[in-house]
């Protein structure tokens, strides 16, 4: 069992399930139909807690690698929401070169999946490969069929550094998975990425901060398969954080070139922890809700994500 923490929320939703024909499996859809937060967790995020057993009896066509999977929290959102979680829910695990990889399950009213094995391409180019071999990221969803919400949640596990540096800096180079982002259009959620750029986060141990994030991208949305430009001011995502042990909290927000906020937010939310070693690993979960000027005009979004990263 790993532990770590997350960002959720609660938001108006369209949830439905199904079964898959390949793998006879039931799994979740869970669709935002409202740019705006009815419930968050509180401060600082919620514990997570989850674990992989390999599956000894996998379902027929059950992926390459069968695992069983659990997650859980033991903390409710501010109003009292409890997290349903997940126990034993058949799924599968990617694995690069025998360390632990990435795992994805889903049933008929949750879905997780985690990211710590990332190709890294550049004009469909392959650059690199980056891998956490001690944290992973995490998203998660869960609602039941033919509810009118679901609960929404970026997050991390991982083994936290136990000895933190005390002075000195450390710059890791990472990528960024999306969450649930959206923005309102005209009634319709438009889902919205930022794409291309760089990731990059700075821990100043002897300052205790930890900032940057993703420059140098676009934030996009896609139609009819094409990328569509939402804001070219909008270059980036910024994360201003305070070190409190191995973890730390602070804001993000959408900025432009000089890591200016564009737009307004009433939730700006980040939270991270190193892993390894000397902090050879950082992941960050940030949660987003604002208003800003999208596709020509100014309109309600909901952006939420992971960064997992490696020291360079």
């Amino acid at each position: 069992m790993a532990s770590g923490r997350a960002l959720a929320f609660r938001a108006n939703s369209t949830n439905s399930s199904e079964v898959s024909s390949f793998t006879n499996l039931p799994f979740s859809r869970h669709e935002i139909t409202q740019a705006s937060i009815l419930e968050k967790s509180a401060p600082g995020g919620i514990r997570i807690e989850g674990s992989v057993d390999k599956d000894p009896n996998p379902a027929v066509n059950n992926f390459m690698n069968p695992a069983l999977v659990t997650a859980s929290s033991p903390d409710t959102l501010q109003n009292g929401t409890q997290i349903a979680g997940m126990t034993d829910v058949k799924g599968d695990v990617y694995f690069d070169g025998g360390n632990f990889g990435d795992v994805n399950a889903s049933d008929e009213s949750t879905s997780l999946s985690s990211v710590s094995v990332y190709n890294v391409y550049d004009n469909n180019n392959f650059v690199e490969q980056i891998v956490m071999r001690h944290g992973t990221t995490i998203r998660y969803r869960e609602g039941a069929d033919g509810a009118g919400t679901a609960t929404y949640a970026v997050g991390y596990i991982g083994n936290n550094t136990t000895t933190m540096p005390g002075s000195g800096q450390a710059t890791y180079k990472g990528f960024n998975e999306s969450g649930t982002s959206v923005f309102d259009n005209s009634g319709t959620m438009e889902e919205m990425y930022l794409t291309g750029g760089t990731v990059e986060l700075t821990a100043d141990f002897g300052a205790g901060t930890v900032k940057g994030g993703i420059k140098d991208g676009e934030l996009t949305t896609y139609r009819n398969m094409l990328p569509v430009v939402l804001n070219n001011a909008v270059t980036g995502l910024y994360i201003d954080a305070n070190i409190t042990g191995s973890e730390y909290t602070g804001t993000a927000h959408l900025v432009d070139a000089n890591n200016n906020a564009v737009g307004t937010t009433q939730t700006n939310e980040a939270i991270g922890a190193f892993f390894g070693d000397g902090a050879a690993e950082t992941a960050a979960a940030y949660v987003i809700e604002g208003n800003a000027m999208l596709d020509g005009q100014n309109r309600d979004y909901i952006m939420s994500g992971t960064i997992g990263a490696v020291k360079k």
